[in-house]
């Protein structure tokens, strides 16, 4: 499965200029931010054609509507900020408020104790944040609306699936990899200017993982495929835990987007 995921990107004719494209976008990023929504959307599009069914063939850039792809990012982000601040905010409750108890009594133990169990509450909130936004992100990608990243149904059902689980790791270990991969790379000029295109791959494979988990983790528990009558480009191939992990067959012809039956409108 992650050997698939890493091969992902370089399937096809144009397979070099697609890897280009991605990486520069992500050239100006720290300074423009809209292209970063526009990435983030191409790989909402990588999961939705791999939830689809589709794993052959990549979105290639040529049939992109940028404009789609920077509002589904610009979407995305919205959801990712949303579940930033509830941690955040639950972390911060018992921080601040040993923090300011022990000013207001001058006990710096309270003021310790604050910051330590904020930080502990901070990291279950984090390690919780790394399971569930890939059901998250795999749900708002099924409906294309903002809302259904929160439906707590599927959350609650899809976040304890052993599937799902396993591609939440899955993912994780390709993240490290690319991490790894772009530290090394990063200690030479030329080495460092190819760390865009290393980072356009690697998330590419981590949307395949999570799209794949997804796919078969909510077939198995809704028994019909997840795009099923909600505008799936393609046909997926039916999966099952115990199959979770192979190649599926179905493909799309032309390798492009297909955005004739999405709604982009729709929260």
């Amino acid at each position: 499965m992650i050997e698939d995921s890493i091969k992902y990107q370089t399937q096809g004719d144009s397979w070099l200029k697609r890897i280009l494209i991605g990486g520069l976008l992500l050239f100006p990023g720290a300074l423009l931010i809209i292209p970063l929504f526009t990435f983030n959307g191409y790989m909402l599009e990588v999961m939705r054609r791999v939830m689809g069914g589709d794993t052959l063939n990549p979105p290639e850039w040529g049939d992109a509507d940028l404009a789609d792809l920077t509002v589904d990012g610009l979407k995305h982000a919205v959801i990712v900020l949303a579940y930033t601040l509830v941690v955040l905010l639950v972390a911060g409750i018992p921080f601040f408020g040993l923090v300011l108890a022990g000013v207001g009594t001058d006990v710096g133990g309270l003021s310790v104790l604050g910051f330590l169990i904020g930080g502990l509450v901070y990291l279950v909130g984090a390690l919780a944040l790394a399971v569930v936004l890939p059901v998250a992100t795999g749900n708002f990608v099924r409906v294309d609306s903002i809302s259904a990243a929160f439906d707590l149904d599927v959350l609650r059902t899809l976040v304890t699936n052993g599937t799902m689980l396993k591609a939440v790791v899955f993912g994780f270990v390709v993240n490290v990899l690319m991490q790894v991969v772009s530290s090394i790379l990063g200690i030479t000029v030329v080495g460092y200017l190819a760390v865009p295109f290393l980072v356009f791959a690697g998330q590419s494979a981590i949307f395949y993982i999570w799209a794949e988990g997804f796919s078969d983790a909510y077939e198995a528990e809704y028994g019909e495929p997840p795009l099923a009558g909600v505008g799936g480009t393609t046909t997926p191939t039916a999966a099952t835990d115990e199959t979770w992990g192979t190649d599926t067959d179905t493909t799309v012809e032309d390798g492009g987007f297909d955005d004739g039956d999405r709604t982009d409108d729709r929260f």
